[in-house]
């Protein structure tokens, strides 16, 4: 019943981030969109998921580990090289 909870609590947040979509019609007539999240939501997304596997003696893979870990370094060497960059 734990692992359920966790996992459902897991799927809640994941459902609560909100994508910021925009489209923009061009002037030949094409289209063109984009998608944005928010980098603090999905990394607790990532974060909760580790956390979830850890509580209830899961193990993931090893690739998934390096994934969030470069992810995270990724943003803080974002923050440190290039404060004012808006990746929106």
């Amino acid at each position: 019943k734990k692992f359920a909870k966790d996992i459902e609590k897991v799927m809640v947040n994941l459902s609560q981030v909100q994508p910021d979509v925009a489209v923009t019609g061009m002037a030949d007539g094409s289209v063109q969109g984009s998608f944005a999240f928010d980098e603090n939501e999905i990394t607790q997304v990532l974060l909760d998921v580790v956390d979830v596997t850890e509580d209830n003696g899961l193990k993931l893979p090893r690739e998934f580990g390096l994934l969030v870990k470069q992810s995270l370094y990724f943003d803080r060497y974002l923050k440190i090289l290039a404060p004012n960059l808006d990746v929106a």
